[in-house]
């Protein structure tokens, strides 16, 4: 992944102690925020907590019929087009 240039209209003292914190862990501000930033969680993923209403629901779906690319616009254009008997892409 190559590199790019961020800037950060931050408060002084914020910039101040993210320049101690990176200086105690031996590295540079840059890789402290890219730290940070890779220990929050993915906001594109969903990890249900385990015992919750979503976690029971999610492992009631077996394995083999859970996708990663879910087209929702995709799948709603091929059930209208099973249903009506039409097909949406000669409009």
């Amino acid at each position: 992944m190559s590199k790019r240039t961020l800037n950060l209209s931050i408060e002084e003292e914020i910039k101040e102690r993210a320049k101690k914190i990176a200086e105690k862990k031996g590295i540079s501000v840059s890789q402290f925020f890219e730290e940070l930033i890779a220990q929050e969680d993915d906001p594109d993923s969903f990890t249900p907590t385990p015992g919750s209403a979503a976690y029971e629901l999610m492992n009631l779906i077996p394995e083999s019929e859970k996708v990663s690319d879910y087209d929702y616009n995709k799948i709603k254009r091929e059930v209208i087009e099973e249903h009506y008997d039409v097909d949406e892409s000669t409009d």
